[in-house]
């Protein structure tokens, strides 16, 4: 078994640099950051999609309302909610402050072969006036500042569709386990340097800031181009450069930050939700996705702890064991290549142990995510189920 953590050990040696190359290449964009000044400021309308949030919607609506950008609106879609977001929204928007910045539209219904925050979303497109919109969430908190970054930056690249990394703030011990892993993941998958090369057909986006021209939207047939998605924001990326408009992806430090997820169980949920239809409803590469990161994230640590409790019990120590130390180096090279993550994330440094832990959890989401899929009632968000589409 020589061979298998040697392996390991090679394929993180081509991991970490696939890592590096993308990490050095992201843009970080900052709060009040330096940037050309413009001519004029071309309208925004912000869109948000409103779902049962009624405990993160008052600060999301403070910041809107607070940036310093010079010409917005907002549109906020509540969207069949069971909870009092419709009511907080409607008293937001009597605000003198949201006067002219803030309009609330509720919806009751969901069309057939429609999925619900998309077809929100598509509510808001279509009452704006804006020359760009910018997608975001109901639960995300914006610096002042982002938008006037955010346009001065899309206009001075010249990219049709801008997408911002969030920030993410950590409560439990299972989001600081799973979200830097999560992430992790969605960079070896997708490395900036190529999501943001007009050349390699590689797209991806963060769904909590989204700008895009309304134009190439509209012509690209908006949102109604995806109303049977659940990752709406990866599947405008693709649609935007399959079509030949310029995107980028961006990272934020002090620009917008957000919870993601309140606790354990929501988490499994909303990872459950996107983890199949990433994988285009393919079963074979989202179970070889599970074993290869499983082979990487937990082989090198059980191949470690099982040799050591094996010579331990035999009463020997071989130091020079071939085996131990080719699973030392594995162990130790992952480690190495999690360990900006976890940086990035601001959680203490341990947590780079907890590699295999967020590898067994998303390995669970996403056999639960078929299940449910294909033979189940469908995974849930936001207390709608949805199944994937029969082939």
């Amino acid at each position: 078994m020589f061979w298998l953590p040697t392996l390991v050990v090679l394929l993180w040696c081509v991991l970490g640099v696939r890592i590096v190359r993308s990490l050095r290449s992201t843009t970080v964009l900052r709060a009040n950051q330096p940037s050309s000044p413009l001519e004029s400021f071309p309208r925004v309308s912000i869109i948000v999609a409103a779902r049962n949030e009624e405990e993160a919607l008052p600060a999301a609506l403070e910041s809107l309302l607070a940036l310093d950008y010079p010409d917005f609106e907002v549109v906020l879609v509540d969207d069949d909610s069971q909870d009092h977001t419709g009511a907080i929204a409607d008293e937001w928007a009597s605000k003198p402050a949201a006067r002219g910045r803030l309009k609330v539209l509720h919806n009751k219904t969901l069309p057939p072969r429609w999925h619900g925050k998309v077809h929100a979303l598509h509510l808001a497109s279509s009452a704006v006036s804006g020359e760009w919109i910018l997608a975001t969430d109901a639960d995300m908190v914006l610096h002042p500042s982002v938008l006037s970054v955010a346009v001065s930056f899309a206009l001075e690249r010249g990219v049709q569709f801008l997408s911002i990394i969030p920030e993410l703030e950590f409560g439990s011990f299972w989001e600081k386990v799973v979200l830097p892993g999560f992430s992790f993941l969605i960079t070896a998958l997708f490395p900036v340097h190529l999501v943001n090369d007009p050349a390699s057909p590689r797209a991806l986006a963060a769904g909590a800031f989204i700008l895009m021209k309304r134009h190439d939207l509209v012509a690209l047939g908006g949102y109604a181009r995806l109303r049977n998605v659940l990752i709406e924001d990866l599947r405008m990326a693709e649609l935007f450069k399959r079509h030949g408009r310029r995107i980028y992806l961006a990272a934020s430090r002090g620009l917008l930050h957000t919870r993601m997820y309140t606790s354990g169980a929501e988490m499994f949920l909303g990872l459950s939700r996107i983890a199949f239809e990433g994988s285009g409803y393919s079963i074979p590469k989202t179970l070889g996705a599970m074993f290869l990161a499983n082979l990487l994230a937990v082989f090198p640590w059980v191949a470690l702890i099982t040799r050591v409790l094996a010579d331990w019990k035999l009463d020997r120590a071989e130091l020079h064991d071939p085996f131990l130390l080719v699973a030392v180096v594995a162990c130790l090279i992952a480690s190495l290549v999690y360990l900006p993550f976890i940086l990035h994330s601001r959680i203490p440094p341990l947590y780079v142990l907890t590699l295999p832990l967020a590898a067994l959890f998303y390995s669970c989401v996403s056999v639960y995510s078929i299940l449910t899929s294909r033979i189940g009632r469908g995974v849930s968000w936001k207390d709608r189920r949805y199944r994937a589409p029969v082939e």
